[in-house]
């Protein structure tokens, strides 16, 4: 086994490994910057990843906030980052041959921490094989927004025939708008209506959603104004405060319309400090105390196995030019506080930001 020197990147120790670490639970400024050595976490069936592009996502936030359930996040001293495009550095001496994965080639992961760094080392079951060709930018953007979006369309227990509805919560944010390029880019036939600031609506609208003032009083009133008095099918709610959920549920059809609860963002304080209540206890309680209410989150077992066809005809689709992620915002990797306090913030979000790590390609972006 033998490593190879790191390449320039965008972290305040550009010629240097290093990563992020939650030093304790809080707001952004608990992230403190660390260098490391990555030949002590090498072992004879993991990978070494050169880190490309880094995804941001509200999870992060939910994980520093320590409210992610997981036990790596139960205690602080661990790195966010949940999906990334990298670069293969070296193979463990026990990797089989029939991983596929050689020194160079260029891979995508779900790692669920560990991303917002220069260099990560993996299982190289977790690690799914690109091609060089592939714009890591947009490629970044697929595995956790552009899979969980599909997940929710098609595998959380909906059935979403042509000429079916949906309402989209917080529509303009990464999943909100995955979920909607996907029904484009597939010809889902099916009619969009999402909330969202009014600052936005031009935005949903060129995504093909009709939009609708995510503070109305009267949501509920609106979508079934757009449905001809039904109601939607399914309603995405990522809030999953008790106010956002019955408007959710009030928004579907009578007695058969269901509410997918795809993240937890209302309870997060507004200053991301913490979490008001604990996940798992709160989840529970409002998904089971509602009528056809329940929780969807992405198995990553799924996305790594049985989803990477799905995973992979999403990519045909942006290799095609079909599908074009949208990409908030990129930051180099020294800006994780600002990018933490980005997600808190949500005004500037719309779509997938990013972490250019790899410093020749941010030049090229010009940041």
């Amino acid at each position: 086994m033998s490593t190879a020197l790191p390449t320039t990147n965008t972290s305040p120790t550009p010629s240097q490994p290093g990563r992020w670490i939650v030093t304790k639970f809080g707001t952004p400024s608990v992230l403190k910057w660390e260098t490391f050595d990555f030949n002590s976490e090498l072992s004879d069936d993991k990978v070494l990843v050169r880190i490309i592009v880094a995804g941001i996502a509200g999870v992060d936030n939910i994980q520093r906030a320590g409210g992610y359930p997981h036990p790596i996040a139960r205690e602080p001293g661990f790195t966010t980052g949940y999906d990334l495009v990298g670069e293969v550095i070296t193979l463990g001496d026990s990797v089989p041959k029939e991983s596929g994965l050689t020194i160079g080639d260029w891979v995508t992961s779900l790692s669920m921490f560990g991303a917002h760094a220069t260099h990560i080392v993996l299982p190289h079951t977790n690690l799914i094989k690109i091609n060089r060709t592939d714009d890591p930018v947009k490629i970044t953007a697929l595995p956790l927004n552009y899979m969980t979006a599909w997940g929710m369309l098609k595998h959380s227990g909906v059935h979403l025939p042509p000429g079916s509805s949906i309402l989209i919560g917080s529509a303009s944010g990464g999943l909100g708008t995955a979920v909607a390029q996907l029904v484009t880019s597939f010809n889902m036939n099916i009619q969009m209506i999402g909330t969202c600031s009014p600052s936005k609506f031009d935005y949903l609208r060129s995504l093909g959603v009709a939009p609708i003032d995510r503070n109305a009083p009267d949501i509920a009133e609106q979508v079934r104004g757009l449905t001809n008095g039904e109601g939607v099918d399914v309603a995405y709610d990522g809030l999953c405060s008790e106010e956002s959920l019955q408007k959710s549920l009030a928004a579907t059809k009578n007695d058969v319309g269901k509410v997918i609860v795809f993240g937890v963002m209302g309870e997060i304080a507004a200053d991301g400090s913490r979490m008001h209540r604990d996940v798992e206890d709160f989840l529970g309680e409002r998904t089971q105390s509602l009528p056809r209410t329940s929780f969807y989150q992405l198995d990553t077992g799924y996305a790594k196995n049985n989803g990477l066809e799905d995973l992979y005809a999403i990519m045909d689709k942006v290799r095609s030019g079909k599908l074009e992620p949208v990409v908030a915002k990129l930051l180099r990797l020294s800006e994780a506080v600002k990018a933490h306090e980005l997600l808190i913030d949500g005004s500037v979000v719309k779509g997938k930001m990013l972490f250019l790590v790899d410093a020749d390609l941010a030049a090229r972006y010009g940041i």
